[in-house]
């Protein structure tokens, strides 16, 4: 028997609050699981839960989000946000054909969005070797981006694959200017030898720049002083400082975050360490994955104190974290470091 349109707005309105609250999905997804249950099909709350399902769940069990996404798109063909969740879990998958028909799917819906656009376009100059056919699409996102480094950094690498060497070249190093990664520094040296094609191309793989968000979540950071450290832990807190600095750089690389964002990312994990926000691990956490849980807590912090528009799933997914474990380390972070909505 379908609960009443009341009780099922009701349902929703406690999805949404338990959402902004950021608890752990334990709590949320049963929710959803019910709120997907007993909406009709095709009304609002069937769209918000099944969209929401395959958002938390993308990183971790693509094939299951999936399913989820293609629930909306049939309910909803003009949903740019469900073809794009689709097109990122077919990504993951390396089904990257279908992946870059669902991503064209959501241009058709939303064309001035750039992340789509360079993620179809990196797809098939990565994924595809058509880097020709890329250009157009990651032109436009670097159009509509232009200070993003990981945009800049994809339309250089199909400049070069098209034999543009001086734009490519050109485009890279405006995008190096304030800082550049390691990934950026490699892609530098094979456009001066003339992007050989015998050598591997400074990207293998897609690097899909997340989605944006569509939580609207604030924060204010109202930082408690800092614990002093005794002399004999200082060396321990140099060490877990940097493997914790090591874990949020590579995840920071796939997020779409400015310099200063990563900055405050790195301050905000010395911050972590030294008043032991993270003093124990939790259940089935060994010590690389306990890191790679802070580092995303930390990541999507810095997200939620900038009103970034990036899902808590968008943000896990680069630190191969699941998002139950970065909802649960980011409450913690939260309630430590007096994180206030």
């Amino acid at each position: 028997m379908e609960e009443k349109p009341a009780e099922t707005e009701r349902l929703r309105r406690d999805v949404e609050g338990a959402l902004r609250r950021a608890l752990d999905p334990s709590d949320v997804i049963p929710l959803l699981h019910r709120l997907a249950r007993t909406a009709a099909p095709g009304t609002d709350e069937s769209v918000f839960a099944h969209r929401h399902l395959a958002e938390l769940i993308a990183a971790r069990h693509p094939w299951r989000a999936a399913l989820y996404a293609r629930r909306v798109t049939a309910e909803r063909p003009d949903d740019d946000r469900a073809w794009a969740v689709l097109a990122l879990c077919q990504t993951l998958l390396a089904n990257y054909r279908f992946a870059a028909a669902s991503y064209q799917r959501a241009l058709a819906c939303a064309p001035k969005n750039p992340w789509y656009a360079h993620n179809l376009g990196h797809l098939l100059d990565v994924a595809l070797g058509r880097p020709q056919e890329a250009l157009s699409w990651l032109r436009t996102a670097y159009a509509g981006a232009p200070n993003h480094g990981e945009i800049a950094t994809s339309l250089a690498h199909a400049l070069a694959r098209a034999g543009q060497l001086v734009d490519a070249k050109k485009v890279l190093a405006r995008a190096m200017r304030k800082a550049a990664s390691s990934e950026q520094q490699a892609l530098l040296r094979w456009i001066e030898q003339g992007a050989p094609a015998d050598k591997r191309a400074a990207r293998s793989k897609p690097t899909i720049v997340p989605l944006p968000g569509t939580e609207d979540v604030r924060v204010t950071n109202r930082p408690r002083p800092a614990k002093r450290v005794r002399p004999a832990a200082k060396d321990l807190v140099r060490q877990q400082v940097t493997a914790l600095h090591a874990a949020l750089d590579r995840g920071l690389e796939n997020l779409p975050l400015a310099p200063r964002q990563r900055a405050r990312a790195r301050a905000l994990a010395r911050d972590v360490v030294s008043r032991e926000v993270f003093a124990r691990g939790s259940a089935g956490e060994d010590g690389t994955l306990r890191t790679q849980a802070v580092a995303a807590a930390v990541a999507y912090a810095i997200v939620w104190l900038d009103d970034v528009p990036l899902t808590q799933a968008e943000v896990a997914a680069p630190f191969r974290v699941s998002v139950a474990r970065l909802r649960g380390r980011f409450a913690e972070l939260r309630s430590k470091l007096g994180l206030n909505t």
